[in-house]
């Protein structure tokens, strides 16, 4: 009940998105009295994760609502199949027909009705990212024991497209050695590129890059007499590039890249089961371990901030009638009042992205596969596409279907952006689901734009006021930058103290000796056998 919460507490962190779950986390792990609130009735805010009747509600909220247009907008759904499946029909009329089809299973035909009954099985993400297996998330995870909270899938292949065909990605030395895309001069050549560049530490390539700090990747590869195919592997494909990239940040990204190879699996990649919107909850389950206090549904009204003896600022917000106090607040921008930001600077990009259904994997292989895809711009507007397909076993969806994510810096709009690399990949014109195709057919699309959170900590309102802003996502393959910025927030709520230090497992939970255990539990006559086991 609303009067049974506390009105006072240290940090009152509202928002359940990836920055403010790692700071909520953070704060409650040290000993402060943290209360964290959200808006809406589930967890993970702009980095949520949706079954598809939590999806549908959340396409009619925003398109209904203004004031949810801020950070998504633009959004555009579209069902490329029908609203009850023929072959249903059929089986409906006799047994026979059913005992036939099990007999020797035709592929399934799917229908709108088909995501609305198995729609519990589907985790859609709308800010789907994957963790580099050495970058600061896995290491934060590991060290601070969250990771028992969460389970993760290796990405099983990297692809590109090349030649205007899809093809995979040589990632480790003995994939290097193995395809036949590259001939044996040019796999001496690309191991000796790549072997160099992981041997640098931070020094060394400042110096050796020196002369290059206003030329492209792509000519510095050039001038180290990549091939043509080298250089599309390397700059598109490993660094993630563009023919624009500056060469020491397609350095860092190839070295990021191939640092993380070979410590879970054959790529550098790891996915959350049932999506990216599991993560920020693995951190809110810390915080509640550790005492933070929950309330979701829980909108807030205003924010004010006031001077109290000596200087000190104490933070209120009224939410549902009631204030609350506070040393600390910690806000998501989704969740943040207006005049708490500044106005946007005029750089900004914001993010086109998609999420398409599909009924088969965009290249096949004998195993379910989890692929990352980056596509080279189309064309000399564009901006490189990061594309992820993920399957049955990741938890994302029904066995047969394929949830593939589209995102890119917006040029025009989502559809413009996004649609023609689509088309390169998919079958979108809504035929028949049993015909033969070399590409899978696509059952269902949302284009939607995102604002791009990640410039937001320099916006935010003043932090000496005790007042945080978390970023909402970034158009970034990794969760860097949001780890980052919890980082830095914490650091200013609580200086010198050490961020997410190890919690303990269960069982290592040790008890003093003075402490009387569970005396209720004991007969009289079992007090002096205890006693003495102890001596």
């Amino acid at each position: 009940m609303d009067d049974d919460l506390p009105t006072d507490f240290q940090v009152i962190v509202v928002g359940t998105g990836m920055v403010e779950s790692i700071v909520a986390a953070a704060c409650s792990r040290i000993g402060k009295n943290v209360l964290h609130l959200d808006s809406s009735d589930h967890y993970g805010g702009l980095w949520a994760s949706y079954n598809f009747d939590g999806l549908q509600k959340f396409i009619k909220e925003v398109n209904s609502d203004p004031n949810r247009q801020q950070q998504v907008y633009n959004l555009s759904e579209k069902w490329y199949i029908e609203k009850d499946s023929p072959q249903e029909e059929k089986n409906a009329e006799g047994e026979e027909k059913t005992e036939d089809s099990q007999a020797e299973p035709p592929k399934k035909v799917w229908s709108q009705a088909n995501f609305t009954s198995e729609y519990r099985k589907f985790n859609i993400d709308m800010t789907p990212k994957l963790l580099f297996s050495r970058g600061p998330l896995v290491e934060l995870l590991i060290s601070s024991n969250i990771a028992r909270y969460a389970e993760f899938r290796c990405v099983t292949r990297v692809l590109t497209w090349l030649n205007d065909r899809l093809m995979p990605v040589p990632c480790s030395r003995a994939d290097v050695f193995a395809t036949e895309a590259v001939g044996i001069v040019e796999k001496r050549m690309l191991m000796k590129m790549l072997t160099s560049i992981v041997g640098y530490n931070e020094e060394e390539m400042n110096n050796e890059f020196k002369d290059w700090n206003d030329k492209t990747f792509k000519e510095y590869l050039t001038h180290k007499g990549l091939t043509p195919n080298l250089i599309h592997y390397v700059l598109y494909a490993i660094a993630g590039g563009t023919d624009k990239m500056p060469c020491l940040e397609g350095v860092k990204e190839c070295k990021k890249f191939l640092m993380s190879l070979g410590r879970y699996g054959n790529t550098p990649f790891l996915w959350p089961m049932y999506g990216s919107g599991e993560l920020p909850q693995c951190f809110c389950r810390l915080c509640a371990v550790f005492g933070g206090v929950y309330c979701l549904n829980r909108p807030i009204d205003k924010v004010e901030t006031k001077m109290v003896d000596e200087g000190k600022t104490v933070v209120s917000i009224e939410s549902k009638s009631k204030t609350l106090n506070c040393d600390h607040l910690v806000i998501g921008i989704n969740e943040c009042p207006k005049e708490l930001l500044a106005p946007e600077p005029a750089e900004s990009c914001d993010i086109s992205k998609a999420i398409f259904i599909t009924n088969g994997t965009i290249l096949p292989s004998e195993k379910e596969p989890l692929s990352l895809l980056r596509f080279p711009p189309l064309s000399e507007k564009d901006n490189a596409v990061t594309v992820l397909e993920v399957g049955a076993a990741t938890g994302s969806c029904p066995k047969g279907l394929f949830v593939v994510y589209f995102i890119t810096n917006k040029v025009t709009d989502a559809e413009s952006d996004l649609r023609p690399y689509a088309e390169k990949i998919f079958d979108m014109s809504g035929g028949d689901q049993t015909s033969i195709s070399d590409k899978p057919k696509c059952l269902w699309s949302l284009f939607y734009n995102a604002a791009d959170g990640g410039g937001v900590s320099s916006a935010a309102a003043s932090d000496a006021g005790g007042v945080y802003v978390c970023a909402g996502p970034d158009a970034g393959l990794d969760f860097d930058r949001a780890v980052l910025q919890a980082e830095e927030i914490f650091k200013k709520i609580c200086p010198g103290e050490e961020f997410l230090p190890r919690a303990p497992d269960p069982e290592e939970i040790v008890f003093e000796d003075d402490v009387t255990h569970g005396p209720e539990f004991r007969r009289e006559d079992e007090d002096a056998d205890g006693d003495a086991a102890k001596e």
